[in-house]
Parts: C-alpha cells; structure tokens; sequence
C-alpha cells in the first residue's frame, strides 16, 4: 500500500509543476489569443455576409437631433448654436437603419478653445458609423460667446380685461414670485427692455383666479432675447369684482287700455334696484325701467316685469319687479232738460215745440266718476236752426256743442216745431 500512495503523491507534484511552469502560462494565452482574432474575424464576416445580402444603399433625414455645447458655462454666455439639427445619413440600408432607430451617436461644438467674440463654429458628429456618409443641417453656426453676467429683474404681470365677463373689471393683478434671475451675455442684458408674464386664460372670467405663466424677456421693439431665466415661470393672480349701485325703477306704459277703462295709478315695488356693472358704466346709469303693455289689462292687477338692462350691466337684485295695475270703470249719466235755443227766430212769427213739447233735450254721458261730476246742463248748448222758415210745421236738426273730454249724446237730435204769424193785438 506504502508504494501506491508515494506512486499518486509524485504524479501530483509533477501536474502542479507543470500548471506553474512558463509554456503553460503562454499556451493558455495563445489560445485565448486565437479565440479572440477568431472572434473578431467572424463579427466582421458576418457583417460582410450581411452587406453583401442587402448590398442596396438607402438615404434617410435624422431630424432633431439635440446638439451638445462644450465651453466653460461658469462664466461665459454663448448664443447662436442651434437645439437640434437634422442629419442626412446614405449608406448600407442596415446601417442606415439602425442609426435611426437607435440614435447612438451625438451632435456637438466645442468652444473650449474660443475667446470672447463671434465666430462660425463646425458641427461635428461622433459614435457613427464610418460607413456612412452623413451630412448636418446646419453643418454650421454662427456662434457668439460672451461675458456671462446675472442681474435680477421685476416681473411686469399682463393680462387682457377682454376677457373678463361682462360688467366684471379688474381690481389687482399680482405675481409671484415677483423677481427673477435673468442670465446672459452682458450686451443681451443690456437690452432687456420688458420683463412679462401673460397667463394662458378662457374668457368670461367672473371670480378670481390663479395661472401658471411663463416669463418673457423682451427688448424694446418687443423682440425676444436668448438669456436663461430663474425661475422659467411665475404664478399670475387675477382678482375680479364686480361694481355695483342703487337705482330707482321707473314703469314704461305702452299700448291702450280696452275702452271703458282708464288707469287711476300704477306703483312698482321696490322702488329701487342694486345694479352691478363696470364702474365707468354705472356713472351714467340712474333709472332702470319696466315695461308694461296696458293692451293686456282688463282689471286690477299686480303682475311681475323683469328690468329691462342697459348694455354692459350683467345683473340687479332683484332681477325682476312687481308692477300693480289699478283701473277704473267709466260710467253713465243723463244730464236733463237741455233747454234748445231758436237760431233765426224773427220777431212776427210765433214758434211752438211740438215735438218734444218742453222744448228739452236729456243728454247721456259717459266717462270716469271725476269727469261726469263737473258735467251738468250747463256744461252744453243746444241750437235748432229756424232762420227763413216759413209759417207751418217743420222738423229741425238740433245741433249741439260740449266737453270734448268725454263722451255724449242727444236723446233726441231733431225736433218739430210749429211757425205761425203773430195776430196784432
């Protein structure tokens, strides 16, 4: 048993010397050597093998690609070199392909080397394919590079009162935060003219509201300047009212009342209104009024009118008025013996009334209680005409004169009458 294991325990001894040796170390590493050409050589066959499959060249536009600036941003400014730039890439359809879909290239001007001035920069492009022909849009820009500078600014809030509801104003707009940090060339900063910020709004505002606006900076002829801006937008505040004014109510009548009725009075409750408007219009408004069509009344009534509004006034309280409607009824009376007077009568004649006998007319009368009280017999003058006429029996038309503000007639407008001569005594 001693030999075997002396036999097992030198070949291991032999193995470990061997495995620690030189030749091994390089046989190990000219193997690994071969595994890596071997596979290198097979990628670029297959790519090979996959162009000569698809050996059609293709064209297609890479647009937006973002572009990268490299240049000291702690104390320079730089303006001119565009966001993003389209590229035209021809090649391989595959290659073409996967430039597009993947984009794993980058777009980028280096300024690390430029001073303070304006200078015509090229674009470069890295991490494509040199398989590819590629061509930038813009492959140049016209770069300025500046002292970089900060100052802080007022923000100036805009807001267009057009689209306030109607009769609303505006009593304060406000921003907050209400300076910024605005950032730039110095020349830029210079400029800056105008520092705004107009909110995004629906019209018909009628209650005050809050709006997240982005800050603007303006030169004088209202051009937009390319600075970087701190905080980028700014809380705008609109605060609304809406005025209002105490208002009598006058009633407007139009139509006729039927016949047979006349208006004793009409009274409106209340008396007066709170409008509500832009101030500017309430100044010259006074008096409101409600329209009544008296063409509709038949009898006493109190009925409910909305108030007729000026332009501009968007509301009253109240929104509406009662209106009360009092009539009165004409009414009848017979004004009696209405003595008729003889016009023409000569002096040798002799006339008698035959029909009627009393030589009287009864009058009817119609109108309102306060007109017929003032009218009696007085009030009319009634003639027959009896001038040429000679002796015998004669019909006379009666004529007759009155008031003219209320209505009448005669019971009778002809009478007969007897003319004979006089016997001398």
């Amino acid at each position: 048993m001693l030999p075997l294991q002396n036999g097992a325990g030198g070949g291991r001894k032999t193995m470990d010397k061997f495995f620690e040796s030189r030749w091994f170390m390089r046989i190990v590493g000219l193997l690994l050597a071969f595994v890596l050409y071997a596979s290198v050589n097979f990628d670029e066959l297959a790519v090979q093998r996959s162009e000569s499959s698809n050996p059609q060249s293709n064209t297609e536009t890479i647009q937006n690609v973002p572009v990268e600036v490299f240049y000291d941003s702690e104390n320079l400014f730089v303006s001119g070199v565009p966001e993003t730039v389209n590229l035209e890439v021809e090649g391989p359809k595959n290659l073409v392909t996967s430039a597009k879909t993947l984009r794993d290239f980058h777009v980028y001007a280096d300024l690390n080397d430029l001073g303070i001035g304006d200078h015509q920069v090229e674009l470069k492009i890295e991490g494509i394919s040199d398989k590819l022909k590629v061509k930038l849009n813009p492959s140049f820009a016209n770069v300025s590079i500046q002292e970089k500078i900060t100052e802080e600014f007022t923000v100036e809030p805009e807001f267009n009162e057009a689209f306030l509801a109607e009769g609303f104003e505006t009593e304060s707009v406000t921003v907050e935060p209400k300076q910024v940090e605005i950032t730039g060339a110095k020349d830029v900063i210079e400029q800056i003219a105008y520092v705004v910020a107009t909110p995004a709004v629906d019209s018909g505002i009628n209650e005050t509201l809050t709006r997240e606006a982005r800050v603007q900076v303006l030169d004088r002829d209202y051009n937009k300047l390319d600075v970087a801006i701190d905080p980028e937008t700014v809380d705008v505040t609109i605060e609304v009212i809406n005025p209002s004014k105490e208002v009598t109510v006058a009633v407007n009548q139009k139509g006729e009342l039927p016949d047979g009725l006349e208006l004793e009075a009409i009274t409106v409750q209340p008396k007066k209104v709170t409008v509500f408007g832009r101030d500017t219009l309430l100044q010259s408004i006074n008096e409101l009024t409600a329209e009544v069509d008296l063409s509709d009344v038949k009898k006493d009534t109190t009925i409910k009118v909305p108030l007729t509004l000026p332009e501009g006034v968007n509301q009253t309280t109240p929104e509406e008025v009662e209106v009360k409607i009092d009539l009165k009824e004409a009414e009848k009376k017979t004004v009696m013996g209405n003595t008729i007077t003889l016009e023409g009568a000569e002096e040798d004649m002799e006339y008698e009334f035959i029909e009627p006998e009393s030589g009287t007319v009864d009058i009817t009368v119609s109108g309102f209680k306060d007109q017929l009280d003032t009218v009696d017999s007085e009030s009319f003058s009634l003639f027959a005409n009896v001038t040429g006429l000679a002796p015998g029996e004669h019909e006379i038309e009666v004529k007759a004169e009155g008031p003219e503000d209320i209505e009448w007639e005669l019971t009778n407008n002809k009478v007969t009458i007897q003319i004979q001569e006089k016997i001398p005594a």
